[in-house]
């Protein structure tokens, strides 16, 4: 079964907490990350390690009273791992978060080809126009005709 999967991190004393939660301010929305997991592993891109795939049992570490949402995807032909493969190990878009961050949304306009960020590499594997301008929320909403299930790591 493939899966993507929306977070929202509690505010911690960590510096990543207060990015996610600037984040989830910014794009108001509840979610905070994107990913994809199929076969026990996840799809995602993050800062400090861009495009990558991580196994689920260590990703999930260091995520405890993590919230997620998760939406199952029924076709594999909806989802392209080969657009993954191609992508592997772009470096994460810093500057997709900054643009959020101070309002600039229309600085994405323009699609980087040397940085990705998370819902950027979502919307890719799934097919979808213009990667580089959906926001983890914008992705959730699309995704809502697919059957769901909310957890908590």
């Amino acid at each position: 079964m493939i899966e993507i999967i929306f977070t929202s991190r509690p505010l911690s004393w960590k510096p990543i907490s207060w990015v996610n939660a600037i984040t989830r301010i910014k794009t108001q929305s509840p979610f905070d990350h994107v990913s994809l997991k199929y076969k026990g592993y996840i799809h995602e891109s993050t800062a400090g390690k861009g495009v990558h795939k991580i196994h689920f049992d260590k990703w999930v570490k260091g995520r405890e009273g993590t919230y997620i949402i998760s939406y199952e995807i029924p076709d594999r032909h909806l989802v392209s791992f080969s657009k993954f493969l191609d992508l592997q190990g772009v470096p994460y878009d810093y500057w997709a978060n900054i643009y959020y961050l101070f309002g600039w949304k229309k600085m994405l306009k323009k699609r980087s080809t040397k940085r990705m960020f998370c819902s950027e590499l979502i919307a890719e594997m799934l097919h979808l126009e213009n990667s580089h301008e959906y926001t983890p929320d914008d992705l959730e909403r699309i995704l809502r005709k697919y059957n769901s299930y909310i957890d908590e790591i």
